[in-house]
């Protein structure tokens, strides 16, 4: 499954999504996770300008999940589109605690929500041919 992270400095999930300098992309599966990507971004808009947004949700396109520290209203609206599920459980947490957190939660019984974001990240998948 792909997911995303929003990180200022690379190592902690420390990033409101809206002003995130970088977003990290990984495959995760419950055998373990790999470094897909990594996007930077740059942002002089001023606050309250939504356009700074667009760039970092068309980035996120084909992910199950962001973990974040923060997301505002638009942001959340924009992942309910993308049928991107939002995470803020590890703000301010290493982005390995995350990953291993992920990996483990679904290697037993994952929780509800879980099960459905992986289960549409196949339905995507299988629609897009990949």
């Amino acid at each position: 499954m792909k997911i995303a992270i929003a990180t200022q400095d690379l190592t902690r999930i420390d990033a409101h999504l809206g002003w995130a300098r970088h977003l990290m992309f990984f495959e995760v599966s419950a055998e373990g996770y790999r470094h897909l990507d990594t996007a930077s971004f740059t942002t002089t808009s001023p606050p309250g300008d939504h356009a700074k947004l667009e760039p970092r949700l068309a980035a996120l396109d084909g992910c199950a999940l962001v973990f974040v520290a923060e997301a505002g209203p638009e942001g959340e609206l924009g992942l309910g589109r993308r049928k991107v599920t939002v995470l803020r459980k590890f703000a301010g947490h290493p982005v390995a605690d995350a990953l291993d957190a992920l990996r483990d939660g679904l290697r037993d019984n994952p929780p509800a929500w879980l099960r459905r974001c992986e289960q549409n990240h196949r339905r995507r998948c299988v629609q897009n041919g990949d």
